[in-house]
């Protein structure tokens, strides 16, 4: 299994990253690593304000290709998945009033 790992020094490194048209939410990890949609992913985040990180398994459900549109990086998002509500909730609260904004993300 692939083992990605972020730390989130900011809330706009966050908002860039959080996915929040997928159905309990993803996050987009930049990199050149090769995937497939639906691979199992060992995941490693850690929030702004978090002391220790939090590590889940989830699943890819977005693919940004070499030359993806509008310039966005390489890389892949995985989902946060239903046990991880609290983790979504985190996020969520950390990003606030961002989440209705229009500032492009590494996603759309």
């Amino acid at each position: 299994m692939i083992e990605v790992g972020i730390e989130f020094r900011n809330t706009q490194q966050l908002y860039g990253s959080y996915m929040p048209f997928v159905n309990n939410g993803a996050l987009f990890f930049i990199s050149q690593v090769s995937v497939e949609l639906g691979q199992k992913i060992r995941v490693s985040v850690q929030l702004p304000d978090d002391l220790e990180p939090t590590v889940f398994d989830g699943a890819v459900v977005w693919i940004n290709p070499i030359g993806s549109h509008g310039g966005r990086p390489i890389g892949f998002g995985v989902s946060l998945g239903a046990d991880q509500i609290i983790l979504r909730n985190e996020i969520e609260k950390t990003l606030g009033h961002l989440l209705s904004g229009a500032d492009v993300t590494s996603t759309m």
